[in-house]
């Protein structure tokens, strides 16, 4: 099964994460699917879609770092929504909460790209 679902709307490229952990197995996919949407449209922003993910390992932390890196070395926006108590809890414990923009949901993530 594949764990991610890739959307290219007209102006913005949505990555949906369809496992519910984040962890080791599925982060190195999902650094690749950031890196592949990045270079293949070089103007559109990112969001990542967390509406599926209940846990969430270092591992899949370093794949949204990955993102928040690459999109904002190239002036682009990046957006997680949808993300669940748990994950926030960890965001919140890793200070990453102050790095990364987060919207509750799709609409907001929309609106702040």
């Amino acid at each position: 099964m594949m764990s991610f679902t890739l959307e290219n709307l007209e102006h913005v490229s949505i990555i949906t994460v369809e496992n519910e952990k984040l962890n080791f197995e599925n982060a190195p996919n999902l650094k690749t699917q950031i890196i592949q949407s990045a270079n293949e449209d070089q103007f559109s922003p990112l969001i990542i879609d967390l509406k599926n993910v209940t846990f969430a390992d270092s591992s899949g932390l370093s794949a949204l770092l990955l993102a928040q890196r690459t999109y904002r070395d190239s002036d682009r926006p990046f957006v997680i929504c949808c993300v669940g108590e748990r994950v926030m809890k960890l965001l919140e414990i890793s200070h990453l909460h102050t790095v990364f923009q987060i919207a509750d949901n799709r609409v907001v993530a929309l609106s702040l790209v």
